[in-house]
């Protein structure tokens, strides 16, 4: 009786061995089954930095448009956003008055040519009546001095006209420079004054004069360099990327609570049928350093153990841990130096 119990004892503990094995091995099966993987490849690789940044004009990119005469603004042709060449007319202030002051100078300088004339023809009168020992000397100084002051009034006739046109032209607010009228100060009906500090008609920017300034942190301004190729987006149309070049590093820090950043200067080519403006932000990538083949891997599947990188490779339903050295990184892949070959499966996590 005993041996029966105790054959059976072995016979249960057999099975219940076996049924562990088999459930044991399905889980495996199911674990690698279920694991996530990509293939190790060659593929071009760039190391970037991040930054934030924002659009600025370049100088002279920003042109403010003031009144060089005192007036009523009687037209204005443009509105904000209207695309405007050098030259076309902005705004009209009433000329009437300068008008009148430029007819009242013409006159003027005609009256002063004609007394000119009629000093000239009197000189050579007199000039033929000395020489003749008709008139006396004095005579003959005195219309030469008439002569000349009659020559000096012309010149200073002629020189009103000119201010008075001139003055009357400046009543024609013209545009000096390509560009996108940014905003209009003045309106229809005021009355402005010239002067130094006169208010300002429109400002207009020139959007191929644009610049980009992105504000690098100190860890990483050592990785920028000149002519470097820096891709960018700004919050106004998401998803769009710009591109450009580093053109110039600032040595000087920007400091501001007690985070220390460089500006660099970013010259940028405005995208295709869009409008970059002064003072748009930027999220701005700038690449350090390229290598067009390299053995990469996705980032999430390297792993740090001891301050050593590993990853998971799956071999047919086995995985293994392997020690890996990585190069450059972007955002979505890492470049493997050693332990892994291309072609080879790792887990992602």
């Amino acid at each position: 009786m005993k041996k029966i119990l105790f054959g059976t004892a072995i016979a249960i503990v057999a099975v219940v061995t076996a049924f562990l094995l088999v459930a044991s091995g399905s889980k495996d099966e199911e674990d690698v089954a279920a694991l996530t993987t990509a293939v190790v490849q060659r593929r071009g690789i760039s190391q970037s930095v991040i930054a934030t940044g924002i659009i600025k004009p370049k100088v002279g990119a920003e042109v403010k448009v003031g009144a060089q005469v005192s007036g009523v603004v009687k037209d204005l042709f443009v509105k904000t956003g209207s695309k405007v060449k050098k030259g076309d007319l902005l705004a009209l202030i009433d000329p009437r008055t300068y008008q009148s002051q430029k007819e009242k100078m013409f006159a003027l300088r005609e009256g002063a040519e004609a007394e000119r004339k009629y000093a000239a023809l009197e000189l050579n009168r007199q000039k033929t009546l000395y020489e003749e020992h008709v008139v006396a000397l004095q005579e003959f100084e005195a219309t030469q001095q008439r002569f000349e002051l009659s020559e000096a009034k012309l010149k200073q006739a002629e020189a009103e006209f000119k201010y008075a046109e001139l003055q009357l032209g400046y009543t024609r607010i013209l545009s000096p420079i390509n560009g996108v009228v940014a905003s209009i100060s003045t309106q229809k009906g005021e009355t402005v004054a010239a002067g130094f500090l006169a208010p300002t008609f429109v400002t207009i920017i020139d959007v191929d004069m644009l610049e980009l300034w992105a504000y690098v942190d100190e860890t990483d301004i050592g990785r920028i360099q000149k002519a470097q190729r820096v891709s960018f987006t700004v919050d106004t149309y998401p998803g769009e990327e710009c591109e450009g070049a580093v053109e110039t590093i600032y040595p000087k820090a920007e400091i501001q609570n007690n985070v220390v950043n460089y500006i660099v200067v970013v010259g940028i080519m405005p995208p295709k049928e869009k409008t970059l403006r002064p003072e748009m932000t930027a999220t701005v990538q700038m690449f350090t350093q390229r290598k067009e083949i390299a053995l990469v891997v996705p980032k999430n599947a390297i792993q740090t153990e001891d301050n050593r990188k590993f990853v998971t490779v799956l071999t047919g339903d086995r995985t293994e841990k392997r020690y890996v050295t990585t190069g450059i990184s972007d955002k979505k892949y890492s470049e493997v130096l050693s332990g892994l070959s291309e072609k080879e499966e790792v887990v992602v996590r």
